[in-house]
């Protein structure tokens, strides 16, 4: 009985080796040679089987999913144009917000030099103003110094060496000169 069940795998084995797989090599042969002479063996096998009632029903089907797939592929293709389209005004935005940055940058850089270089200045003005005062009459001075602010008298007396500071007091208003001179010793 053993040998019965072997010989009737031996059979299939022998059924496949002899017949199902040259079969198929000479399927695939016949199609290459075909191929070869220019003919289109699987759209004419296509057509054949297509007359065969159930199959064709499939095959329309197909057909229709293909039109429809086609028309997603089309729409997504306009979709990934108009997607690239905003990437590239969104770029163009960003490059120009960069070179309006980097212009601020060298903005705020020449302000901020030019702040440095007023005060670097203002000593050297305030000095030389300092000076005029020092050689003018005391009297004069004292009048013109009369009409600054508290801070304006204060930055030019800091200046002034003592000898002249004290004259220009001396020629002022009494009660302004006191507030002047508190004003200095803070």
């Amino acid at each position: 009985m053993a040998n019965q069940k072997e010989e009737k795998g031996n059979g299939f084995k022998r059924l496949l080796l002899f017949l199902v797989l040259p079969g198929a090599i000479l399927v695939v042969i016949g199609g290459i040679f075909l191929s070869v002479l220019g003919l289109s063996p699987m759209e004419q096998l296509r057509t054949t089987v297509a007359q065969w009632p159930l199959v064709s029903t499939w095959i329309s089907e197909d057909e229709d999913d293909g039109a429809e797939h086609e028309s997603f592929l089309t729409e997504k293709d306009e979709e990934i144009v108009h997607l690239e389209q905003q990437l590239q005004q969104a770029q163009d935005t960003i490059d120009e917000l960069d070179e309006e940055i980097e212009q601020m940058e060298e903005d705020e850089t020449f302000e901020a030099s030019a702040e440095e270089l007023d005060e670097a200045e203002a000593p050297e003005e305030l000095t030389r103003i300092a000076r005029v005062y020092e050689n003018m009459r005391p009297g004069q001075a004292a009048e013109i110094m009369e009409e600054l602010t508290n801070d304006e008298v204060l930055q030019h007396m800091a200046e002034m060496n003592d000898d002249s500071r004290s004259t220009i007091l001396a020629n002022m208003d009494p009660e302004r000169a006191a507030e002047i001179t508190s004003l200095l010793t803070d």
